[in-house]
């Protein structure tokens, strides 16, 4: 369950007001467990069970800052996978998630536009992208801007929102059986959004909406979706993933 606080001090927003009204039907089954979307000064996300360590989005964050600086069209796999040797493409990034490969997407030259369909994680992109726009230094430093928050959805939710040329999909890996330890980041996914079970289902529909390619981000090893039923055109090695290519069927119009 997620229950939202202080959502009102955000209303006025087109974009915000619509998210709320689409999104309230989904609250009750949208997270394992019970969680508190706070809007304050930042949204945090609070699961009930360890309030005491809320999580949020930060753009301008050292880390992020460091990966934006250091990457690249040939240095990062998820570039090399989604624009291949296109210049400025308009890239769907259609499970937007901590929104990271988006930005890197976008500094590396591309007009990136984010879908999620999962509330908390658009609210949280919402606030972060909101605040990071106020921060002229951050965006001065940026070459290529900020992505876009598409309305709230999934790619599929919105056809009105027509084709790209390339697409990007990265659905929840299932979570780890291994006692190892993982990111605090993918903790908080995977008890907040859990896995996409629907991703074999979604993938055929992506198809229609990219006009060169779709890349799909995927656990090293794990078998390709939709395997048997729809050829991949290629791969790109991401050492610890893999995105697997598949060829556009969008119509150029």
């Amino acid at each position: 369950m997620l229950l939202f606080e202080g959502a009102q001090t955000r209303a006025g927003d087109p974009l915000f007001d619509d998210f709320l009204k689409r999104s309230a039907p989904l609250l009750p089954k949208t997270c394992k467990g019970e969680f508190v979307l706070r809007f304050g000064a930042r949204a945090e996300l609070i699961n009930k069970a360890s309030p005491d360590a809320p999580f949020f989005l930060d753009f301008t964050s050292d880390r992020l800052l460091w990966r934006t600086a250091h990457s690249g069209r040939h240095s990062e796999a998820v570039c090399r996978a989604v624009l291949g040797k296109l210049k400025h493409p308009k890239v769907f990034d259609t499970t937007a998630g901590l929104g990271r490969d988006a930005l890197v997407l976008q500094c590396a030259g591309a007009q990136v536009t984010l879908f999620e369909r999962n509330p908390a994680m658009w609210a949280l992109l919402y606030d972060a992208l909101k605040r990071a726009a106020a921060c002229s230094d951050f965006i001065n430093s940026l070459p290529n801007g900020l992505p876009e928050l598409y309305a709230f959805g999934g790619l599929t939710d919105h056809p009105e929102a027509g084709c790209c040329d390339s697409v990007y999909f990265d659905p929840m890996f299932p979570k780890r059986t291994k006692s190892a330890l993982v990111r605090r980041d993918m903790q908080v996914l995977h008890e907040a959004v859990g896995a996409d079970e629907d991703a074999d289902a979604v993938l055929p529909q992506l198809l229609c909406r990219a006009k060169t390619r779709v890349a799909v981000k995927r656990p090293a090893g794990a078998a390709a979706l939709c395997e048997g039923r729809i050829a991949r055109s290629g791969f790109t090695d991401g050492k610890a993933c893999r995105f697997d290519l598949y060829a556009g069927k969008a119509l150029y119009l």
